[in-house]
């Protein structure tokens, strides 16, 4: 969604300014709470009379008994169980749903859709219309709530991702007023960096390009975040999934890292353990820094390479980092 010039206009009174489609912020009380633009999420919406039966036959979760008004994780995955596109969904009406994700995969995914809908009646649009603001507090950590709520707004949505986490959807023309409204309610300009770390400490998923088609949907954790049925029946990939999920301990989670100094590691970058030597034992998923310095990240790894207590990036000796606790348990 990109900047009108009405909000890039107010970002640029408080300092705030765009890296390619990442916004940075400038520096603010560590524990401050924060409004956080997000050109880089996009909203597809899916209307129709058949909407509910097609979004059931291809995505991972129950859509047909979504109840207007909530939300849930969702995930489009190939033949072969992988993450195609991860999104958090919510039905608006009846016969409408809205679909937030990375701006980068909203139209792969829409052409995705496309493809199986044949002659059912739904249409598949990006609402260009919108714009998204993640709200969070980065001394609150707490389990993520399971499934997000849904809350309406006087003009657009908001969803609770976490107890302070969540994000906004509203109207592009009302955006720079709430943003405005938000600071002068005690909120300080955050960067996008503050929405990816916010993310990691939660312990929640956020597939950008680079991890598209790499992770299989528990090994991000997705199904301890509500984002699968295992009753629905059949939808691309659900032979893997269940597969997956009956043969028991999952030999790959996905785990929080951190250290104290270096250069965050970059999305979908190799990670190495003592355990196994010279070949890869995960991959990257998301990773941001830390004001106090150093960073942390998100990380599907090998549940040994995890349990050695030491993870390195890029490299068998390339920068070190140690696991992290999340705020929900791994089976």
């Amino acid at each position: 969604m990109p900047l009108t010039p009405e909000l890039a206009e107010t970002l640029a009174q408080h300092r705030c300014r765009l890296a390619g489609d990442e916004v940075l912020a400038p520096p603010s009380p560590e524990n401050a709470p924060r409004v956080v633009p997000l050109p880089s999420l996009a909203v597809l919406k899916a209307e129709g009379p058949d909407a509910a039966t097609l979004l059931h036959n291809l995505l991972t979760n129950d859509i047909r008994a979504l109840p207007v008004g909530e939300a849930r994780w969702a995930a489009l995955l190939t033949p072969k169980g992988r993450v195609s596109a991860l999104m958090l969904l919510w039905r608006e009406a009846q016969d409408r749903f809205l679909l937030a994700l990375e701006a980068a995969l909203a139209e792969p995914l829409r052409v995705a859709l496309l493809r199986y809908r044949l002659r059912s009646k739904v249409e598949f649009l990006l609402e260009e219309g919108l714009f998204a603001f993640a709200r969070l507090q980065p001394d609150r950590i707490e389990p993520p709530l399971v499934p997000p709520t849904l809350e309406r707004l006087d003009a657009g949505h908001a969803l609770h991702l976490a107890p302070g986490l969540g994000l906004e959807f509203l109207p592009a023309e009302t955006a720079p007023a709430r943003f405005e409204a938000l600071l002068a309610a005690g909120h300080v300009p955050g960067g996008t960096a503050d929405w990816r770390l916010a993310l990691v400490r939660h312990g929640l998923p956020w597939l950008l390009p680079e991890n598209r088609e790499a992770f299989l949907l528990q090994w991000l954790n997705l199904d301890l975040l509500g984002a699968v049925s295992f009753t629905k029946g059949c939808y691309p990939g659900q032979e893997i999934v269940a597969r997956t999920h009956y043969l028991g301990r999952l030999k790959r989670r996905m785990y929080r890292l951190g250290a104290r100094e270096g250069e965050p590691p970059a999305t979908g970058a190799d990670c190495f353990s003592p355990a196994f030597g010279e070949q890869a034992a995960g991959h990257i998923v998301l990773a941001a820094p830390c004001p106090e310095g150093g960073f942390e990240a998100l990380a599907v790894l090998q549940r040994e390479a995890a349990e050695t207590g030491e993870v390195r990036f890029g490299s068998p000796d390339g920068p070190r980092a140690a696991p992290l606790p999340l705020p929900y348990p791994l089976d």
